[in-house]
């Protein structure tokens, strides 16, 4: 019989000590990754979706312009947040690290009280260490990235669920539909659990016993309390461009992006046109080929609207494909290697002592939390509580890009099914019923082994040595960039980042020939690089060969109407 007095504990507001202990582990190993972070060349030279956070953060901070088309691309809520962050502690990225490790040890406590809702304590803390750990939680939360977010809405969704399927407050359904619509400005998909939670008052609990009209109460507060909380993005982007919805215009962009002819296989992808893979890039370059193929201007959902029309019809034509790649990105959720963009386990295990001695979570948490979901809908019908959230991650992959980031956002519940697992498995064998824990012990076994198989089929992308080479430089550790770039180099001798971090490098030693081959180099693999031209343009001004950076200057302007690039082709001009 399970002893009681944890749970008085618990009731009395006193946490047991060894809660405590895996609450202050897990927040002490991310300040020891933090002390790394703040000294790594990764946090220097931010990824692609963390400069444009950056950006967007510095905008809200400013004033200025943080309603522009480019920052209406994306989901709104991390950009105020980083941005209210910036305005108190100025446009440094400690300040938001820091929130961040407090926000991620906090959803530890969350899998210690899913754990004690489901009536499984034990299951909660060892999910809670399970997670705590999780070199992949420890890596998101010293970034300026929002998975950390998006991964603490998904566990307190199911530890607020679960309380309000026992509740008899119907106010609390305002505080709850409040609480989700914050979710949607931090990730759109996170809409979709918004809408499960229109379903809690008719699916199962005391509530269902009690009258429909009380129960359309219910659902009625929490869609007011829903819209409460999404009117403010409603407002922005009618004040933007005269459109209600509180959603980003980016949704047909992100679409085609996935589904069209020159991406068979729905991989992370951007087109020609599109200079660089940064959300701002991508903005202008969708935005500027689409009024191109129009004829005349178009307002950002007018854009958006446009390119989910090439993509839908792509997928009228091509049903085939589509399933295809939905079934490819599918598997590859379960795969164990990660598909990085903005941040890496690999990368950061070379300047972060914990994550360099920690496991890649993905093979064990998937084995171990798949299988302890099984085992928990066997025994608890609360089950699709806890489910909704991996199914959302999962659709989120599917449909999309099989990146690790949106995989990331389950890792809290599986580390949660994790834990259920193994708490069986030990009553299991403490009450000698040894064939069910063979079973469901043979079923991890098995599904770890299909995730190393299905991730050894998987082509990750490589480290991006280019952005370290750039930390370094901005550093001020020249002699390190320059090391790291030539060994690179010498590897990849067609890697174009790491030949524009070159040239730059003999820009600052004035050896400026070496720069213009490195540049050269450089835009033959790469032509669309604008700084690459303008800054070819700039050393051969320093050459004084003015007719070739003139040349280069105009084709940096023509690829990205940027005013520096104006100002250089006008005082080249004003001198021919």
């Amino acid at each position: 019989m399970r002893s009681e007095a944890p749970r008085k504990m618990w009731q009395s507001g006193q946490l047991p000590l060894s809660v405590l202990g895996v609450v202050a582990l897990a927040f002490v190993l991310r300040l020891i990754h933090l002390s790394s972070a703040m000294v790594s060349p990764l946090t220097f030279q931010l990824g692609p979706d963390e400069d444009y956070y950056f950006r967007f953060g510095r905008a809200v901070a400013a004033g200025v312009s943080q309603n522009s088309a480019e920052f209406t691309f994306m989901d709104p809520g991390y950009g105020y947040l980083v941005g209210g962050l910036f305005k108190l502690f100025g446009s440094g990225v400690f300040a938001a690290y820091l929130l961040q490790c407090l926000v991620d040890t906090l959803t530890t406590l969350a899998i210690v009280m899913l754990g004690r809702q489901l009536d499984r304590p034990r299951a909660g803390l060892i999910g809670a260490i399970f997670y705590g750990v999780c070199s992949s939680a420890i890596m998101f939360c010293c970034s300026l990235l929002k998975e950390i977010w998006v991964a603490a809405f998904m566990t307190w969704w199911v530890v607020i669920a679960l309380q309000l399927l026992r509740s008899e407050r119907k106010l609390a359904w305002l505080g709850f539909g409040v609480f989700c619509g914050m979710g949607v400005a931090f990730r759109s998909t996170l809409l979709t659990l918004g809408l499960a939670a229109l379903a809690l008052p008719w699916i199962s609990g005391p509530i269902l016993r009690a009258p429909l009209g009380q129960r359309g109460i219910r659902t009625t507060t929490f869609a007011i309390g829903l819209m409460l909380a999404l009117a403010p993005w409603s407002l922005r982007n009618f004040e933007a461009y005269h459109s209600l919805s509180p959603l980003p215009h980016n949704s047909g962009v992100v679409l085609h992006q996935a589904y069209n002819s020159q991406n068979p296989e729905s991989a992370i992808w951007v087109p020609d046109f599109v200079n660089y893979l940064n959300p701002s890039e991508i903005w202008r370059g969708y935005s500027a080929e689409a009024e191109r193929r129009a004829g005349h201007e178009l307002t950002p959902p007018e854009v958006d609207h446009y390119w989910q029309s090439q993509a839908e019809e792509f997928m009228r034509e091509h049903p085939g494909a589509v399933v295809e790649d939905v079934g490819r990105k599918t598997l590859k959720f379960f795969a164990s290697a990660d598909i990085p963009i903005n941040r890496s386990l690999q990368e950061e295990s070379l300047f972060s002592f914990i994550i360099a001695r920690l496991p890649a979570p993905a093979p064990w948490l998937l084995a171990l939390g798949l299988v302890g979901l099984i085992w928990l809908g066997i025994e608890d019908r609360r089950w699709i509580l806890v489910a909704v959230p991996l199914a959302i991650a999962l659709l989120t992959t599917a449909l999309f890009w099989a990146e690790d980031r949106f995989r990331f956002h389950a890792f809290a519940i599986l580390a949660l099914c994790s834990g259920i697992w193994l708490d069986a498995m030990l009553r299991r064998i403490q009450s000698r019923r040894f064939k069910p824990a063979v079973a469901f012990g043979a079923a991890a076994a098995a599904l770890f082994g299909a995730s190393f198989a299905l991730g050894a089929g998987v082509n990750t992308p490589p480290l991006h040595w280019d952005q370290i080479v750039w930390g370094y430089i901005k550093m001020g550790r020249l002699k390190e960039a320059e090391a790291t770039a030539e060994r690179v180099a010498r590897d990849q001798p067609d890697n174009a980042p790491i030949l524009e971090a070159q040239a730059y490098l003999a820009v600052r030693r004035q050896d400026y020939t070496a720069a213009a081959e490195a540049y050269e180099h450089a835009l033959r693999i790469r032509p669309r690089s604008d700084q690459a031209h303008f800054n070819l343009a700039r050393v051969y001004m320093a050459l004084n060969e003015r007719h070739e950076a003139l040349a280069q200057a105009k084709i940096a302007m023509d690829l990205k109407a940027d005013p520096d690039y104006k100002k250089l082709v006008d005082a080249l001009q004003s001198t021919q």
